[in-house]
Order: C-alpha cells, then sequence, then structure tokens
C-alpha cells in the first residue's frame, strides 16, 4: 500500500472528483468533440443539456469536462456558474466577459457602471446587445459557460441565454452546457426558446455493474490493495451502481484496510466497515423520505414502492395510477410524479419513451420499510394496474 497516499482516497462528498471516473465514456466522447470544434475556432451545432437525478454523478462529468478544456498547448476558457450567481443579465454579462479583461475588443455602445468600484455591464434588459457583446467576446477566445443546477435557473436570463447562445454560436466558438436534474427539461420549456430540445442530450443514470466494480477497484488496486472477486461483487451490489454510494465504500473500504495494514480486500473487511456504510446510506435516505414527508407524498411514494417491487421499469400510465392511489386523481398524479422527479424518487431516462425507473432502487425499500416500521398499513394490491 502506498504509505503516502491520501487517506481520503475516494470523495463521497458533492461534486468532488472520483479518483477514477468509471463508465462515462460515451458522454466523454462526445463532449471531446464540442472541445474540438471550439479549439478549431468553430461554433458547436448545439448546446449540451445533461439531465440525471441526484448523486449519480452530473457535476462531477462536468468538472471532468471543464478541466479538459483548460488542459493542453490549446486551452479554452470555461466559467462555471450556478444560477444564484446569474440573478441577471448584467451580472451573467459581467462574469462572461469581464470589462477590466476585454473592454479594448468589446462595443463602444456598451454601456459600463463604475458605481462599486469595479467594472460591470449595463444591458438596460437588452438581449440584443448580451448577443452582441458575447459575440464579440468568443471571437476573441473561445468560450465554455457550465451552468450547473440549471433547474433553477431564472426563466429570464435562461430565454435570454439560450437565444444568445443560438445566434453566438453561428458566429464565434461559444459552448453552453447546462446541468440539472430532470425537471430540467420541464424548466427550460418555460423559457419560450424550443429550440433548446435539438441540444446534445446526455441522460446520466446509475453506473452498470461493470463500471461500478472499476470505479471501485482501480483506484484501490492503484495503491497495490487487491479486492477479492466476491467482495467485490458484493459491494457492487449493495452500492446499487449509486456514484454517491460507490465513493462511500471506496472510502470506508480503504479507511479500514490502512487501519490493519490490509493488502487485500475480502468478504470479512467487507462486513467489518458494512455497519459505517449503513449507517451513512440510510442517512441519505431519511433526508430523501423527509423530503417527500414535507411535500406531503409519503402515501404516494410507499405506493410507488409497491408498485415496482419485483419490476425495474414501469410504463407512465402504471406509475401514475399508483401515485394516484385509490383517488385515481390525474391532477394530482401529474403533479405529485413531477416531484418525485424533481426529488430523484422515479425518472424518465432518455430514450425510455414512456417508461419510468426508479432513482435508487433500494430508496424504495427504505421508504417501504421506514412506513411499515410506522404501523402504516401497506397499499391495497391493486395499486399500479391499470385498466386499459
Amino acid at each position: 500500500m502506498n504509505a503516502t497516499a491520501s487517506p481520503f482516497l475516494f470523495q463521497p462528498g458533492a461534486g468532488r472528483m472520483p479518483p477514477h471516473l468509471a463508465g462515462r465514456q460515451a458522454e466523454q466522447s462526445v463532449l471531446w468533440q464540442f472541445s474540438d470544434a471550439l479549439r478549431a475556432g468553430e461554433g458547436p451545432p448545439s448546446d449540451v443539456v445533461m439531465i440525471g437525478p441526484r448523486g449519480n454523478g452530473k457535476t462531477v462529468l462536468m468538472r471532468w469536462f471543464e478541466q479538459e478544456c483548460r488542459a493542453g498547448a490549446n486551452p479554452l476558457d470555461a466559467v462555471w456558474l450556478t444560477p444564484n450567481q446569474m440573478p441577471t443579465l448584467d451580472v451573467l454579462a459581467t462574469e462572461l466577459a469581464p470589462p477590466q479583461r476585454f473592454r479594448a475588443w468589446l462595443p463602444d455602445a456598451l454601456s459600463i457602471s463604475l458605481g462599486s468600484g469595479q467594472a460591470s455591464w449595463e444591458l438596460q434588459g437588452r438581449p440584443s446587445s448580451f448577443t452582441q457583446l458575447l459575440v464579440a467576446r468568443c471571437r476573441r477566445a473561445p468560450l465554455v459557460l457550465l451552468v450547473d443546477e440549471a433547474h433553477t435557473l431564472d426563466p429570464a436570463v435562461g430565454q435570454a441565454l439560450l437565444n444568445a447562445s443560438q445566434q453566438v454560436r453561428s458566429q464565434a466558438p461559444f459552448l453552453l452546457m447546462l446541468a440539472g436534474t430532470p425537471s430540467l427539461q420541464t424548466h427550460l420549456n418555460t423559457m419560450l426558446a424550443t429550440f433548446w430540445s435539438r441540444a446534445e442530450m446526455l441522460g446520466i443514470g446509475l453506473l452498470d455493474e461493470a463500471a461500478a466494480a472499476e470505479a471501485l477497484a482501480r483506484p484501490l488496486a492503484d495503491n497495490d490493495l487487491s479486492f477479492a472477486d466476491d467482495a467485490l461483487r458484493q459491494v457492487v451490489a449493495e452500492s446499487q451502481c449509486y456514484p454517491y454510494f460507490i465513493q462511500l465504500w471506496g472510502q470506508a473500504l480503504w479507511t479500514q484496510a490502512r487501519n490493519k495494514g490490509a493488502k487485500r480486500i475480502g468478504p470479512a473487511l467487507v462486513d467489518e466497515v458494512r455497519p459505517a456504510f449503513v449507517a451513512r446510506r440510510d442517512s441519505y435516505y431519511e433526508s430523501r423520505r423527509e423530503e417527500l414527508h414535507q411535500r406531503g407524498l409519503d402515501m404516494a411514494a410507499v405506493r410507488v414502492a409497491a408498485a415496482y417491487r419485483g419490476k425495474a421499469i414501469l410504463p407512465e400510465p402504471e406509475l401514475e395510477a399508483a401515485v394516484a392511489g385509490d383517488e385515481a386523481d390525474r391532477s394530482f398524479a401529474a403533479a405529485a410524479l413531477k416531484r418525485m422527479q424533481d426529488f430523484g424518487y422515479v425518472w424518465k431516462p432518455l430514450g425510455q419513451g414512456f417508461n419510468w425507473v426508479p432513482g435508487i432502487p433500494s430508496l424504495m425499500d427504505y421508504v417501504q420499510q421506514r412506513a411499515e416500521d410506522a404501523g402504516v398499513p401497506p397499499p391495497h394490491p391493486s395499486v399500479g394496474n391499470v385498466v386499459y
């Protein structure tokens, strides 16, 4: 084992880069094509929109792309923002084209404010001025704008940004990349820029078993710590191939192996650290269950869990019936289903049509168990069945 390795080999936090990014090769290949176009001085054919439930690694993949853009002999300018950092068009314009850096190459017709002691743009709410500014700035240096948590983006700012991106890309090397929960698609539809749906769409869900195993085993092997095959299969199964849980398991195993001076992870060591993992997992699950409770979705979540029992996929009509329960209230079902999607309890992966899958299958087990512990009667056996 490498004695100089960090005690935090894995990164079970929010948006931290894991020691090894596994299972996202297809998405990485797409993003390399976009960065290659920018480096050639071309505007890419579309924006990039990345969606998926929380904890699946959207932010990590975007961080990887940010690093790739800034690397090499021909680096790209990459600006990372969250919606709270761009509440208005003027603030966004100043973030993307700081007057102190780009003023000499930008249009004189645009107004600059010095009221705060630092130069900032004053566009008087004119999206056309924002577009003009962005074209001039990107002609000077290609730009990538990465917006995380885009499902909370102010609609007016988002509309101006989407419209500007479409125009700027035809004249200068600029890429807009948006990442958010599955509700991002609905949110973008409110911005009256319907062409966004022609963006390059990347759906980020659970890893497959091979990628989950690689994400666990590779960093450990790089530090002279091997994994017994049966132990690795066990940990992958219990991780549910959920990236956040993979990092939790990896860190727990790494810490225990270091403490014991172990060179190999077998079933016994897995058993030793399982209680710590389960405690962290259940704490995470309880926060998700509490979110559902605060919005009055407790019983709907239990009914959905019952409907998914023994199934990996449910068609939308069957899922809506499970959400509505005996009342068969379609309006309630649609609104509740949207909120459950926001929380990552269920979601509709890209290319799945009207089929929905659990965000994390074992979260549904937890929700059901908590309901049983509280003495809540199980859903009627007919819940989830639809008569067509």
